[in-house]
Parts: structure tokens; C-alpha cells; sequence
């Protein structure tokens, strides 16, 4: 036969545990999936009606199309100003370079649970602009600075407002992604930029020396100065202000004061390629950079939605048509992303002469891309709908478990429990509801079989305790005719051989020591018998204690008084600390009976020259005295026995005495509700007890 291990039968409890686990949260989990698919799906649709009419709202903040509307005093300004309307085309970029969607972009409306929270979509957005013949003109990929300027002369004219004067952007992508910090010289503005704003540095204006290269400024050496520079200076004369009633100010006036310490961000005055320089005057900058994440389409990674985007290189919105088409068919269009195409013709109709045939030409292309994740908002909409019904799952699992458990796990488990073990009366709350039909049957069962075992028990076990107790006095009996054998076998023996000296006529002329050791050792035997007496008594709990008031300082420096002259010849310092005043409870002539052999052991065991350290101190309710001596450490044995009757460590620390001072003292601490112990210290070894 082959050898097969047997299967492991489960505990009843696990198995109820897993099977509720699987039908209820499994019915939850299916529940919330199918909720949330139906959410997700309510989510994209929004989502996609919103992506597709973000061409609109890019175009809008950017006012472009005002250039092609005759009714609009900017109609033409591409042609006539085209510095005006590239300003305008990075604004439109910038103020959509990261999409939220403003007050749409809540999931429903109105009234609302709790359970369903009103979230945010978040949009990655791409914008990009191309010319009429598809050349790429500006995107949301770029890194760029763009401004309202002034030149010197207007500068030192002292003009009030750059708003219609003149345009012109910078590229400050050099050095963003150096190792080197030193190598990105528009560092300070990158970090300080936070959503077209610069909030960390309080840029109030710049100062540019370069040459244009069309609209795009290439500079060479560039200062700026912040607001906490510039407001000081403007506190202290008013005359800055426009107005008397206003607290605007115009920098070039601050400037002409020569007070403001231009700051240098770079200086590149050998690198002007033999261009012409100009100096120009920037209020208030505004800059936005390439921001997105990366993400994977048709099997390539993209660093950005604007990288993916300028990869597919639309050249007019007929081919973005096309392309939402295409990437509608191929299923892009989904609900853990979707990634949505459009985007926008700029045709100026109200300028051309349709008589002559044909249609007008397309002046700019704006595209767009914007990704979503519907399902992830739809998973942030229910989250506390996900926590209230987990919760309240969880609630109805424990509760089934918790009856199954009382009503019918736990009755069959104290049966078997008990009838593994004593047999005991069946353990069951009065307040526990009364268990189903099969388990009141089964411990009814369990009740009459436990009586007719009890009946036949009674017997056994009244006679295994009479047994037990005439072996343990047996045992007792024993032990203590052992110890009293060997504690007065020495004293026999010396008074015997003394006597039989007396008999003899040994040493006549020491027949008066001879009687004094007999006297002596009958004296010895007579104090161990009367403190045998006397622990017994304590044992058994036959003496009754008084309670005194006393102060337990003066019994203890009474008692070590009367040990002064032994401790003086072996030259010991004894070291008190005690309190003021420390007055207790208790029987006194008993608690002197303790310090009094605490004391006695402290002076017998320690070495010549040694210290003793008597300390009392309260403890919470409790009185503690502690004695501790310079001696050699107690080993672990000696420490956990040395409150036995009789017990000897060594023949080095026994030093007489009848063995029984340890233990009558820990009787008497006992019987006043205390305790005592021993420890070794790190200069020999303390004894302390508690009341």
C-alpha cells in the first residue's frame, strides 16, 4: 500500500467563515462591479462630450476668433499684428495646458447621497497649432516664456501699459533636463512657475537684452526684479502711484529712482551671434510648460499626450476626422482610457470673394487631444458607496457568523469539550437566546450522561483526595523529621561527648567549659524547638496580630543600635535612609522580629570594613524597608529557597543559627497582607519586604 497523508479536517467555525465570506462578499464585489461599469459608462459619455467640445473652449479663452470676425476690432490682427495674435495662440495653450473642465467636470447634478461623491474628472490635454500648409507652429509640449514688453525708449518714457505695444515669447526649454543644476538657466522661474504663475519668487518684472528672431526673443543677458523690492522703494515716496486714490504703481517710474537692485539670472553677452541687440522691459511674464505622463499606443511609448499627438502629425482638421474615425474603430474609445482627437479649422470667410469660385484656404489648424479615464473616475465617484456597503456587508456576515456561532457551533463545541474533559455542568449565559431544537436535545443528552458519571465519580475521587492528603502528610511528616534530625544531630552529639567527659573525670580543669558548652547547646536546641513551635503556629494561622501604631523608623534604628558594638568591631559602616517621620499599622513586636533578623544576617554575613544600607520609602499604598550588605552574590537557587525552613547555601554563609529566622519572617510579612524577596545588587546582595 502507498503511504497518503490524511486530509486535514477544517474547524467548523473556518468553514461557516469562508462559505458567508464567499456568498455575501461575493455578491457584494459582483454588485459593485456591475454598479461601477454602469457608473463608468455614464462617466464617458460626459467625458467624451466634454473632450469634444474642448477645441471650442481652448479657442474662446484665446479669443482667435476674433481675427476672422469683421464685427471685432481685432479682425485681421493676424496679418497686420502677428505678434499680437501668436501672444494670444500661447495663451489659448496655456490656460488649457492641464484641463479640469471647470463647473462641468462633476459627476451629476443636483441632490445628491452621501455615498456618491462629487468628484472632479481629471483631463491631460494636448493643444497644438499649425499653419496653413501643416508646419507646427506652437504646442502644449513646448517650454515657454511670452510677454507684453517694452522697449528702452518707452521704458524711459515712463509709458503706463504695455497691453497693445508689442509681443514676443522665448524658449526656456535649454538645460531642463540637466544632471547639473548649473546647466539650466531658467531653473529659478521653472520651479517658481506654478500654473503660468510665478508664485515662490514674486516676479514683478524682467529685463532682457537679445535679438528677435520673428517673434521669438533669443537672449543673451536677462535681470529681474521682485515685488519685495520693488514695494519698498513705493512705500517710501507715493509718488509712484498712478492716482491718489490708487495703489497702482508703473516699475519703469521705481526703475528711473536707480533704487532697485536688478537680480542677474544669466549673463551670455559673448554669444550674440553678431545680431543687433535690444533691451526690452517685461511686466508680469506668464510661462507654461510641457507637462503629461507617459503612456502606450499602438504597442510605442510616449512621454506625453502631446509627444503622441505631434507624432500623428495632422495636417488639416479633415485628416483629425479621419483619425477619431480610425481610433474609434480600433477601440481606443474605452472606459479604463479614453483618448479623444478633435480639433479645429481657422478660415477667414468674410473676406473672400466667392464670385471668382472655389472656397478660402485654411489659415491655422488647431488640434487637440484630450485623455480621460472614465472608469478610474467612476471608482473615485462610489468610494464611499464602496466603503457604506462593505461595511454594512461585513456587519451582516459577522451577525449571521455570530448567531451560527452562539446558536449552534458553540452549544455542540462545549459538549464535546466537556466531554473530552471533566464532564462539567454545560457553561450558558442567561441572557443567551435558547439554542435551536437539535442542540437542546444534545445537551439534554449531555445532562443525564454527566449525572449517572458524577454518581459513579463521587466515590473515586473521595477516596483519591483522603489518598493524596495521607501522602502529603506523609511527605510533610517526613521532610520536617529530617530537618529537625539534621539540625539537632550536631547539638547532641557535642552535648554528649561533653558529658561523657564530665563523666569520666576528663580534664578536670575543664569542667566548668565543658558545662558551659552543654548549657550551651541545650540552650541552642531549646531556641530551635521554640521557633519550630512558632513557625507552625504562624503556618497553621493561629496567632493573632495587634495593630499598633508605631514608627517603623525608630524600631529600626532601636534595633540596629543593638548591633552597634558587633558592627563597630568589624569596622562597618552602616548607611541610613529614611524619612522624617514614617508611621504605619501594624504588630510591633512582630515587624521587630523581621528587622531584628534582616539586621542580624546583614552583620553576620558582611565582610570586614563592608557597608550596610537601610533604606525605608513609600511606594504607592505600600511601606518598603530594604537592607542590603557588601557580600558575595546569592546564585539563583539560593535566591528563589533561601525563605525555607532550614534551607543552608554554603558552609561560607551558613554561620549558625537555627535556619528558621527567613522563614518565620516571611510568615510574619505574609500574614500582614505583604511580601518579601531577595536580590543580588552589584555589591553584594538585599533583602526587602512590603506591607
Amino acid at each position: 500500500m502507498g503511504w497518503r497523508r490524511k486530509a486535514r479536517t477544517p474547524r467548523a467555525m473556518t468553514a461557516i467563515t469562508w462559505l458567508l465570506a464567499v456568498a455575501i462578499l461575493g455578491t457584494w464585489g459582483i454588485s459593485m462591479a456591475c454598479l461601477t461599469v454602469v457608473t463608468a459608462q455614464e462617466i464617458y459619455d460626459r467625458l467624451y462630450e466634454l473632450s469634444c467640445d474642448f477645441p471650442r473652449e481652448v479657442s474662446g479663452y484665446g479669443r482667435l476668433e476674433e481675427f476672422l470676425d469683421k464685427s471685432s476690432p481685432r479682425y485681421g490682427d493676424h496679418r497686420e499684428r502677428p505678434d499680437d495674435w501668436e501672444n494670444r495662440l500661447l495663451q489659448a495653450i496655456s490656460s488649457n495646458i492641464t484641463a479640469r473642465c471647470a463647473s462641468d467636470s462633476h459627476y451629476g447634478t443636483g441632490e445628491r447621497s452621501k455615498l456618491i461623491r462629487d468628484v472632479s474628472y481629471p483631463m491631460e490635454t494636448a493643444v497644438l497649432f499649425y499653419d496653413g500648409d501643416g508646419k507646427l507652429l506652437h504646442s502644449s509640449g513646448e517650454d515657454i516664456l511670452f510677454f507684453s514688453y517694452f522697449t528702452q525708449a518707452e521704458w524711459d518714457a515712463g509709458v503706463d501699459t504695455n497691453s497693445n505695444l508689442h509681443h514676443g515669447w522665448i524658449d526656456v526649454s535649454e538645460g531642463k533636463d540637466a544632471a547639473d543644476p548649473a546647466a539650466d538657466p531658467w531653473g529659478r522661474l521653472r520651479e517658481s512657475a506654478l500654473d503660468g504663475h510665478f508664485r515662490h519668487i514674486d516676479l514683478s518684472a524682467m529685463r532682457i537684452t537679445g535679438f528677435f528672431d520673428g517673434t521669438e526673443l533669443i537672449p543673451v543677458t536677462v535681470h529681474y526684479v521682485t515685488d519685495n523690492e520693488v514695494w519698498p522703494v513705493v512705500e517710501r515716496n507715493e509718488q509712484f502711484f498712478i492716482g491718489p486714490d490708487s495703489d497702482e504703481y508703473t516699475i519703469s517710474a521705481v526703475d528711473r529712482t536707480g533704487e532697485l537692485a536688478w537680480q542677474l539670472l544669466f549673463d551670455r553677452s559673448g554669444d550674440h551671434r553678431g545680431q543687433p541687440l535690444v533691451t526690452i522691459y517685461v511686466e508680469r511674464p506668464e510661462m507654461y510648460q510641457s507637462k503629461g505622463t507617459p503612456l502606450t499606443y499602438g504597442g510605442q511609448r510616449y512621454e506625453s499626450l502631446t509627444a503622441l499627438t505631434e507624432e500623428l502629425d495632422f495636417p488639416a482638421w479633415a485628416s483629425v476626422a479621419r483619425y477619431s474615425s480610425q481610433l474609434r474603430e480600433a477601440g481606443v474609445f474605452r472606459l479604463k482610457e479614453l483618448l479623444v482627437f478633435s480639433g479645429r479649422d481657422y478660415v477667414d470667410y468674410q473676406n473672400f470673394d466667392y464670385s471668382a469660385g472655389g472656397a478660402p484656404e485654411t489659415e491655422w489648424t488647431m488640434v487637440t487631444a484630450v485623455r480621460s479615464r472614465p472608469l478610474a473616475c467612476a471608482v473615485s465617484a462610489l468610494r464611499n458607496l464602496y466603503i457604506g456597503t462593505g461595511l454594512l456587508g461585513l456587519g451582516l456576515l459577522l451577525a449571521v457568523r455570530r448567531s451560527i456561532k452562539k446558536r449552534l457551533v458553540q452549544p455542540v463545541a462545549a459538549v464535546a469539550e466537556e466531554m473530552a474533559g471533566e464532564w462539567n455542568e454545560l457553561r450558558r449565559r442567561s441572557d443567551t437566546p435558547s439554542p435551536w431544537r437539535e442542540t437542546a436535545a444534545l445537551a439534554a443528552a449531555y445532562g443525564e450522561e454527566r449525572d449517572r458519571r458524577r454518581m459513579k465519580d463521587n466515590e473515586l475521587a473521595r477516596l483519591d483526595t483522603a489518598l493524596a492528603y495521607a501522602r502529603e502528610a506523609e511527605q510533610n511528616r517526613r521532610q520536617m523529621t529530617s530537618h529537625m534530625a539534621h539540625e539537632l544531630k550536631t547539638p547532641l552529639a557535642v552535648t554528649h561527648s561533653y558529658a561523657e567527659g564530665l563523666r569520666e573525670h576528663i580534664a578536670e580543669e575543664k569542667r566548668e567549659k565543658y558545662i558551659d558548652v552543654i548549657l550551651a547547646e541545650t540552650e541552642r536546641m531549646d531556641a530551635m524547638v521554640l521557633e519550630m513551635l512558632d513557625l507552625s503556629r504562624l503556618e497553621a494561622g493561629k496567632v493573632k496580630l495587634a495593630r499598633d501604631d508605631f514608627s517603623l523608623v525608630a524600631l529600626t534604628e532601636s534595633i540596629f543600635a543593638k548591633l552597634d558594638r558587633v558592627a563597630q568591631g568589624k569596622g562597618l559602616e552602616i548607611i541610613y535612609s529614611f524619612p522624617a517621620d514614617f508611621t504605619i499599622t501594624a504588630d510591633e513586636g512582630r515587624i521587630a522580629q523581621v528587622v531584628e533578623n534582616f539586621a542580624a544576617n546583614a552583620v553576620k554575613y558582611t565582610p570586614p570594613g563592608g557597608q550596610i544600607r537601610v533604606k525605608i520609602r513609600r511606594e504607592r499604598s505600600r511601606t518598603v524597608l530594604r537592607v542590603e550588605n557588601d557580600s558575595e552574590p546569592l546564585g539563583q537557587e539560593a535566591l528563589e529557597r533561601v525563605w525555607d525552613a532550614f534551607y543552608r547555601t554554603d558552609e561560607a554563609r551558613s554561620g549558625g543559627g537555627t535556619g528558621l529566622g527567613l522563614a518565620i519572617a516571611r510568615q510574619i510579612v505574609e500574614l500582614h497582607g505583604g511580601k518579601c524577596w531577595a536580590e543580588n545588587t552589584p555589591t553584594g546582595v538585599a533583602f526587602s519586604f512590603s506591607l
